[in-house]
């Protein structure tokens, strides 16, 4: 689901950033006046909600790995400098293929996807993806030139494997210490509201002003306004494993999260409404945004992990249970292709056409539901054809490396004997 949002709001960020290919300019200025184009405008949430997952999942399999292999160790010695080295193996591995797919498409393969008037918009990106290509390899794209990186939805992959490297600070004291582990945490998350709230130059970072006060550069790319929303999904790794999924909550408190969690998330997608709204003189003073921007991304992450904690332990109800359908599974596997491609097959399709378009509200839904069709096609593709053979060699290497040490191990104690 929130890959549909990312979509929606994509499709919205890239024909308000390029009105020449509307006829109806206007028609877009007043749709963003509307209450129910915030949810397009405010879809940078939804990205939170990947890094809420990420951090969620990366903590869970963390600890379900670890308290198989080290129940005879010592708890706090869970992660030795060759086991954090093939856990950064591994993970580039289940990344790389198919990105490498989408830089070979942004770097030497894009100027020949389309024609028309506008294309020529698309031989810059790719200059500028021949430039900067090695910054997205490195994972420091975020850092390395943000305002001219090879497709900029690629920054949060940099962030997520930044995110990744941080994590064993956080999970190791998890397992020594709970404690001192949730006070990591803690810490992340205040430091990410304060560097947030202190950058936030009076500009709302929505998609239609990204790159206002350089919000893009200096905020939106960057590790440190997203650390805590990661360390919150940390957190609740550790309790769905600690707890086993069995937490039961008394109805008083399980009613009062689920009021909170829907409050929540429905103010932070409709609050921009108040200044945004047709007819609407206020402006937001910078303070009000410098808060907006410093909680929301927090109480956004706060509100998902209460969902993701109460569908795990049985607590959702009709939520948890739609959310729980074998029908999200096989989606769920090319959500990552799906998020790589989209902004490709979106620029195809809209900057190649020879003539401009006379957007609606149906023609806007018609043409996101259309590019996520096709995104799903595309990404089921690519992980057949490149995904499965990758990990598959993956999983055969993994297998003849533990033969040869049982072999190993069966040499040394018949030596003993």
């Amino acid at each position: 689901m929130s890959i549909t949002w990312i979509v929606m709001g994509n499709v919205v960020g890239i024909l308000y950033s390029h009105p020449e290919l509307l006829n109806n300019q206007l028609w877009l200025v007043r749709m963003a006046q509307s209450w129910w184009m915030q949810a397009f405008i405010n879809t940078t949430l939804a990205a939170d909600s990947f890094f809420i997952l990420s951090g969620t999942l990366g903590a869970y399999n963390f600890l379900s790995i670890k308290s198989e292999m080290d129940k005879e160790r010592n708890p706090c010695n869970v992660l030795s400098v060759k086991e954090y080295t093939l856990m950064i193996v591994h993970r580039i591995i289940r990344i790389f293929p198919n990105y490498i797919i989408l830089l070979l498409l942004g770097t030497n393969i894009l100027p020949y996807l389309g024609t028309g008037p506008h294309w020529k918009i698309r031989t810059q990106v790719s200059q500028t993806c021949k430039r900067n290509w090695w910054s997205n390899v490195l994972f420091v794209n975020n850092f390395y030139d943000p305002d001219h990186m090879c497709l900029s939805h690629t920054y949060f992959l940099a962030n997520d494997f930044q995110f990744f490297l941080f994590s064993p600070i956080v999970l190791v004291p998890l397992i020594c210490k709970p404690s001192v582990g949730f006070t990591l945490i803690g810490v992340c998350v205040v430091l990410e509201m304060m560097v947030v709230a202190g950058l936030s130059r009076g500009n709302n970072g929505n998609v239609l002003s990204m790159h206002v006060n350089k919000y893009w550069s200096m905020i939106y790319t960057k590790p440190y306004s997203r650390i805590g929303v990661y360390c919150i999904g940390l957190g609740l790794g550790y309790i769905l494993y600690h707890y086993d999924r069995t937490w039961k909550l008394k109805k008083m408190p399980l009613y009062t999260g689920w009021v909170l969690a829907v409050t929540v998330t429905t103010v932070l997608t409709f609050v921009t409404l108040d200044q945004n709204g047709a007819g609407s003189n206020y402006v937001w003073s910078w303070t009000e945004i410098a808060v907006y921007e410093a909680l929301s991304r927090p109480a956004w992450s706060l509100a998902l992990s209460w969902v993701i904690f109460t569908s795990s332990t049985g607590q959702g109800a009709l939520v948890g249970k739609f959310l729980s359908a074998r029908l999200f599974l096989p989606l769920c596997r090319i959500t990552y292709g799906v998020f790589l491609l989209h902004p490709v097959i979106i620029i195809v399709i809209l900057e190649s056409s020879p003539y401009s378009m006379a957007l609606t509200l149906g023609q806007l839904l018609m043409f996101s539901f259309c590019v996520l069709a096709l995104s799903h096609l595309m990404s089921f593709a690519m992980m057949c054809c490149v995904e499965f053979p990758v990990t598959a060699f993956e999983s055969f290497v993994i297998l003849r490396y533990k033969d040869w040490q049982d072999r190993r191990r069966a040499r040394k104690l018949i030596g003993l004997v």
